[in-house]
């Protein structure tokens, strides 16, 4: 009886463990401002939560999210598809501005060296810095991957994607006029990769990056409409399409089958 007792209970452990995990996946980091040391968290769950003791982590310094400074948005009553931005600082005076560091969201309590305690990670300049371990043990990154692209970063997935697949560089909303219409088909590909891009591009670069960041092609594509790469010979798995038009850059991905 103490055995079945004990089993019920441990099944009963664990699923109020993965409910409280899941709970808190709803939390994840969608802008990163290393220049400005700003970062920005949104909710992607159903309910409103109090995030104000929730920890930021970088290069192995850490604080809570309520000894920052809030530049908007509200930490206590944090409501579904709402924002927060703080300016990170820690309590060792150690900042962002590093050419490459990570970042890893982190529960009120408990030790950065466990996995179970990260919410969310990235990290840009370097592969294997800080806590990039205990974000690869929970699925969040790929080791040794890292964002590559001009700062500031910002998340352009939803609340399933991770990795940095999913980074890219931070666009203003007039950024996008000239190449929005830029698009690409059929995704996933297997044979021939299709680029349409806009007539009224120039200047237009065109490179296309694997997972791990190493560029596959580039090529200049100025006054070309239709482009179409031959992407049979490559390995399967997600790349990163990039047009570049002076100072405004757009990115798209596609999975090659």
């Amino acid at each position: 009886m103490r055995k079945k007792y004990t089993f019920y209970l441990l099944i009963l452990l664990f699923c109020f463990g993965f409910s409280i995990q899941n709970a808190n996946a709803q939390f994840r980091i969608i802008e990163v401002n290393p220049a400005t040391e700003r970062v920005k968290i949104k909710n992607f769950g159903a309910t409103t939560e109090d995030i104000s003791a929730y920890r930021l982590c970088a290069r192995f310094s850490y604080n809570a999210l309520s000894s920052m400074t809030l530049l908007s948005g509200d930490l206590v009553n944090f409501a579904p598809n709402a924002e927060v931005e703080v300016t990170v600082s820690f309590s060792n005076g150690n900042v962002l501005t590093d050419a490459s560091s990570d970042l890893g969201l982190y529960l009120p309590t408990g030790s950065f060296g466990v996995a179970a305690n990260m919410i969310d990670f990235t990290q840009w300049g370097a592969g294997g810095i800080g806590r990039e371990a205990q974000a690869v043990t929970n699925g969040f990154w790929t080791a040794g991957t890292f964002i590559n692209v001009a700062p500031p970063y910002a998340f352009t997935g939803g609340s399933a994607d991770a990795g940095v697949t999913f980074w890219d560089t931070l666009l203003g909303v007039d950024d996008f006029d000239d190449i929005n219409k830029f698009t690409i088909s059929p995704n996933p590909a297997s044979l021939n990769l299709n680029i349409e891009i806009p007539g009224s591009v120039e200047n237009a670069t065109l490179r296309v990056f694997d997972l791990l960041g190493k560029k596959v092609i580039e090529k200049e594509i100025s006054g070309i409409q239709n482009l179409s790469i031959d992407v049979s010979k490559w390995n399967t798995g997600v790349y990163i399409v990039r047009v570049t038009s002076d100072d405004v850059t757009q990115t798209k991905r596609f999975i090659k089958q």
